[in-house]
């Protein structure tokens, strides 16, 4: 998911089943490196391997809603150890010095979603974008538009409100180019932390110490624009063109192990942000050792490649559509027309020791058009929405299509492992008349919180929210925090508000 390229332009816009096969033998959680927050509430798709899951259980089919206006639109949300949520936003205005899409910190109540303080960051390249993630001391770690990366903390004043502070890690200039910036970070199992420009470099940093910085430029004409995956020792890197899998030397230098070239269609597709794959790659299997990602071709292949040394163990169809109706899994449920997918892939193991990979249609979905990179081809279409299970082998081959279903979801799904539920934000049933879901029409009707069995690919809840454009999801990134045993509360950014649902 590219919340950081979307962020600053969206503003612009005005019965439970149980999963029973998934549920109680869910892979574990990715290991976490050291200096990362809780387990699944402090990085953009749950962990360092970009599963997209999360501990615990989600909301439930009762959940309450709770909602609160933020002056802003939120790419992502996280919630700390101490039960807080912090918001990376946009601010419609900011007042110091007075910016118009001002990027902000902001730390939200955790019963109301109510700002309780906030603090506006320097703007950069991206239009007010930041991307970041949450440390282990509860402060969100962003890079700001004067290259510095900050860790944002919050505290108490001695007269009891909250306010933020600032702590400059390290000064990245010396590895940013100018005009540019950067799209993704992550922390490194040895201490350092990764970054990613939107230009191509790639590089690590100790905080505290700018002269440990090393850098890695890719070819020239690869843009990044999807996150960073992480493991001990490297990371897994998807440009425009092409995945790398890039290591770490003793110094701290990111060094291309492989690179893996993948097929592009004529260009940026509806839906998609940029001519290239939407998808940050994803760990998983034994030893996090495949890695997954979906092509960029008219009709997009899911890739399955050997973290090792690159070989494509499985390829196959990513969706299932009316364009290819022998994909089809058992349950004969096709997606209406083209599909691709804008969306990290979830990757939630089973009992069986196969992984089960959820892709996302996000084909049609219509984004303001200066947050995307060139024109689409074709200009529009209507928005199908749908997702789609695929089954992979612990040595990386097809096990084959699980199921396919045809829900509209419209913001980032997040897959809580105690219950084997994909939860996101979605619109209704598509229009009668594919000129209506066209557009901006599409965002226009009600929008549900609704969860997903992976196990079946059925609805196990639906919780009506709010009506777009208010409460438009914009593919934003939300979170689901665990409670013990009982329901997790669902955070949820829209275009305006934060939803607290549960």
């Amino acid at each position: 998911m590219r919340a950081v390229r979307t962020l600053a332009a969206i503003v612009a816009l005005v019965v439970v089943t149980p999963a029973a096969a998934l549920t109680g033998h869910a892979a574990p959680a990715a290991a976490s490196p050291p200096g990362l927050g809780p387990d699944g509430t402090s990085s953009v798709h749950g962990d360092m391997a970009s599963t997209d899951t999360l501990p615990g259980r989600g909301p439930g089919p009762h959940a309450r809603v709770t909602a609160a206006l933020t002056g802003a639109t939120c790419s992502t949300v996280f919630v700390g150890s101490d039960g807080l949520p912090v918001a990376l936003c946009t601010a419609y205005l900011g007042l110091h010095p007075p910016t118009p899409l001002a990027p902000t910190v902001k730390l939200l109540h955790p019963d109301t979603a109510e700002v309780l303080a906030e603090i506006q960051l320097a703007k950069g390249a991206l239009l007010g974008g930041v991307y970041g993630y949450l440390d282990d001391r509860d402060r969100v770690v962003v890079a700001d538009g004067n290259r510095r990366l900050l860790a944002v903390g919050h505290e108490r004043t001695p007269d009891g409100p909250w306010r933020m502070t600032v702590e400059v890690l390290a000064d990245l200039s010396a590895g940013v180019p100018d005009g540019d910036a950067v799209t993704g970070l992550a922390p490194a199992f040895d201490g350092r932390i990764w970054y990613a420009t939107s230009g191509g470099t790639v590089g690590t940093v100790r905080p505290g110490d700018d002269a440990s910085l090393r850098t890695l430029t890719l070819p020239a004409g690869e843009k990044i624009t999807n996150g960073l995956t992480v493991r001990p020792g490297g990371a897994s890197i998807l440009t425009t063109r092409a995945l790398y899998e890039v290591d770490l030397a003793a110094d701290g230098t990111p060094t291309v192990r492989w690179r893996h070239g993948y097929d592009v269609g004529p260009g940026r597709k509806p839906g998609l942000l940029a001519h290239g794959s939407g998808t940050t790659p994803t760990y998983f299997g034994p030893g996090n050792g495949l890695v997954a990602i979906t092509d960029d071709t008219d009709r997009p292949d899911l890739l399955v490649l050997r973290r090792d040394d690159g070989e494509v163990l499985c390829r196959t169809p990513a969706f299932a559509t009316t364009l290819d109706p022998t994909s089809a899994a058992p349950d004969g449920v096709l997606i209406d027309g083209p599909a691709a997918t804008e969306n990290s892939i979830i990757a939630a193991g089973q009992s069986g020791g196969d992984t089960a990979l959820v892709l996302v249609n996000t084909y049609g979905f219509e984004y303001p058009p200066f947050a995307t990179d060139g024109p689409a081809v074709p200009a529009g279409a209507p928005y199908a929405g749908g997702m789609t299970r695929v089954d992979v082998r612990p040595d990386g081959s097809c096990a084959g299509r699980a199921w396919t279903s045809t829900a509209r979801t419209a913001s980032l799904p997040k897959l809580t492992r105690g219950d084997g539920q994909i939860h996101s934000l979605a619109y209704g049933p598509r229009a009668p008349h594919p000129f209506l879901d066209h557009g901006l029409a599409q965002k226009a009707g009600p929008v549900d919180a609704l969860s997903i069995d992976v196990e079946t690919g059925r609805e196990a809840a639906r919780t009506p929210v709010g009506v777009a454009p208010i409460d438009e999801p914009m593919e934003l990134t939300g979170t689901v925090a665990a409670r013990g045993d009982g329901p997790g509360v669902m955070w949820q950014p829209t275009l305006t508000r934060m939803l607290r649902i549960g």
